[in-house]
C-alpha cells in the first residue's frame, strides 16, 4: 500500500511532466522596479510561477547586481548570481528620471496587477511613480514597497542591506559560537527571506483582490521580516535572560550538532525524542549513558550542563568513525544524521537531480548551465524555469510594441531622446560575445501591439 503511495506521488509530481501543465500565476503581470536581490527576489518567486515580469532597469548601467558577482567570477559575460535572481523575467531599460520615463512607467503600470520597488521609502513617490500616482492610473494594483525599516517611522530613510538587516534584526548577533566574536550569516539571508515573505504578500493581496475586486499598498520591512526569525526576544522578555550564541548546537536538541568524524568529514546529527536518543546511545553502545537518570529525562537533558555531557560523548564517538560508518549505524539504529554536503555534492546529487531540486537548463542564449529548481512543488500548477536573463534593454521592442502599442519610428525617437537605452559594454550587462543580437527575433521584435 505505501509503495504504491509512493508510486503514485512520484507520478504526478516528476518535474519532468511540469512543461505540460498549467501554471498558477499565469495571467499575472508584474512591473518590477526593484533591484539588486531584496526586491528582485520577490518577483522572482512570482515568475516562477507563471507571472509575467517586466523587470525595469537603467540604460547603460542595468540592475547593480549584473556587475557585483562574487570575487568577479562571471559566466559567459554575465553574473551567475544575478542569473539565479531573475529568470523568466524580461527586461527593458527605461531612465525613470526623465518625465518620458515616467510617463512610460505609469503606462505599463496601468496594465500590471503588481509593482514591486525597493528603493529608499519615498524616493520612488519623489519620482512620480509611487503607490499614490500609480494607484491613481490603476486603483485595483497591487504595489509592494520593500524598504529596510518599512514606509513611516524613525528609521524610514535609513539605508540598508542584507549585512544591515541582520545587524538591526538581532540575527548577527546570535550567530556562532559562545565566547567568540558576532558573525554574519553567509550568503544573503536578510535578502531572501525578508523577499520571499513578501512574495507571500503579494499572494495574499492578490486573493483578496480575487474575491473584493481591490489592490492595495504592502509595506514590507527588511529587518522587521528578519526579526520574526528570532525567538531571542520572546526568551528574553519572559525570563529575563539572554538567549546567548550556541554554535553549532540546537539548544531545543539534546543531544545535536556538527561533529567531526574520523576521515575528516563533518556530520550532523539531531536528537528529538526520547526513542532517537535510545537509538543513538544504542549505536555509541553506551548503556552506562542510557541508565541515568539525567539522560533520560527530556528536561534535564535540556539543562546547559547535562547537554555539554551527552554532546561531548557523541562528538568522541563520531571522531573514532568514518563518515561512512556514523551514516550507516544511523541508518540501522534510526536517529537522524547526514553529512555536511558542499557545493559539488549538491550540484551532482541524483537524489537532488532526480526531484528538480538541481536542474540541467539549456537556455537559447546561454546554453547548459546548472540552477537551483522550484523548492515547492505542486501537483498541478508547477513552477519552472523557461529562461535565464537578458541583457539591459534586451525587450524593449517587445514590450513597448506588444503592451503599449508603440511605433518603431516611435521607439527609435525614444531612443535618440535616450528615454529608453540598452547596454553598455560591460560585462554582466552585455550579450554574451558569442551571441549575434542581430538575428535575435525578440530583441529586434517587429509584432504589433497585444493589449491583453
Amino acid at each position: 500500500m505505501q509503495e504504491s503511495y509512493f508510486e503514485f506521488t512520484k507520478a504526478i509530481l516528476d518535474p519532468a511532466t511540469a512543461k505540460d501543465k498549467k501554471e498558477a500565476l499565469t495571467g499575472v503581470r508584474v512591473l518590477d522596479l526593484s533591484r539588486v536581490i531584496y526586491g528582485p527576489v520577490v518577483a522572482k518567486w512570482l515568475a516562477l510561477f507563471g507571472a509575467e515580469i517586466i523587470k525595469v532597469e537603467e540604460p547603460e548601467e542595468g540592475d547593480n547586481w549584473r556587475t557585483g558577482t562574487y570575487w568577479a567570477k562571471y559566466w559567459k559575460d554575465s553574473c551567475p548570481y544575478f542569473q539565479s535572481l531573475n529568470p523568466n523575467k524580461y527586461f527593458i531599460a527605461i531612465d525613470v528620471k526623465l518625465p518620458k520615463g515616467r510617463e512610460l512607467i505609469l503606462e505599463l503600470a496601468k496594465k500590471s496587477d503588481v509593482v514591486v520597488e525597493n528603493f529608499r521609502a519615498g524616493l520612488v513617490e519623489a519620482w512620480g511613480i509611487g503607490y499614490t500616482q500609480v494607484s491613481k492610473v490603476n486603483p485595483k494594483v497591487i504595489y509592494i514597497s520593500c524598504c529596510g525599516y518599512g514606509q513611516y517611522g524613525p528609521l524610514k530613510f535609513f539605508p540598508s542591506w542584507d549585512l544591515i538587516a541582520q545587524s538591526m534584526s538581532g540575527v548577527a548577533r546570535l550567530t556562532g559560537f559562545p565566547g567568540q566574536d558576532t558573525y554574519k550569516l553567509q550568503d544573503y539571508y536578510g535578502d531572501f527571506f525578508p523577499g520571499i515573505c513578501g512574495a507571500m504578500g503579494v499572494i495574499a493581496a492578490l486573493n483578496h483582490r480575487e474575491r473584493t475586486g481591490k489592490g492595495q499598498l504592502i509595506d514590507m520591512a527588511q529587518a522587521e521580516a528578519l526579526m520574526r526569525t528570532m525567538l531571542n526576544w520572546i526568551f528574553i522578555s519572559m525570563e529575563g535572560k539572554d538567549l546567548e550564541r550556541t554554535g553549532n548546537i540546537d539548544p531545543a536538541m539534546i543531544p545535536s550538532g556538527i561533529f567531526k568524524t574520523k576521515d575528516t568529514h563533518f556530520i550532523g546529527i539531531a536528537i528529538a525524542s526520547d526513542s532517537q536518543l535510545a537509538a543513538l546511545l544504542k549505536a555509541m553502545d553506551r548503556a552506562d549513558l542510557s541508565g541515568q537518570e539525567e539522560f533520560n529525562d527530556t528536561f534535564k537533558r535540556l539543562q546547559q550542563g547535562t547537554a555539554e555531557k551527552i554532546n561531548t560523548a557523541v562528538e568522541e564517538w563520531v571522531a573514532c568513525h568514518s563518515l561512512e560508518e556514523v551514516i550507516e549505524a544511523a541508518r540501522q539504529n534510526g536517529f537522524p544524521a547526514a553529512e555536511v554536503k558542499d557545493d559539488w555534492q549538491l550540484t551532482n546529487d541524483p537524489w537532488r537531480r532526480e526531484r528538480g531540486s538541481v536542474i540541467e537548463f539549456n537556455d537559447d542564449m546561454y546554453g547548459k548551465g546548472i540552477w537551483p529548481g522550484i523548492p515547492v512543488v505542486l501537483e498541478k500548477t508547477p513552477g519552472r524555469i523557461k529562461r535565464l536573463t537578458r541583457p539591459v534593454g534586451y525587450h524593449n521592442r517587445y514590450i513597448l510594441k506588444r503592451l503599449l502599442g508603440l511605433s518603431e519610428d516611435e521607439i527609435k525617437h525614444l531612443e535618440e531622446e535616450r528615454v529608453i537605452g540598452y547596454w553598455a559594454n560591460r560585462v554582466g550587462q552585455r550579450p554574451p560575445y558569442y551571441y549575434d543580437m542581430g538575428k535575435d527575433s525578440i530583441f529586434n521584435y517587429t509584432g504589433g501591439a497585444n493589449n491583453d
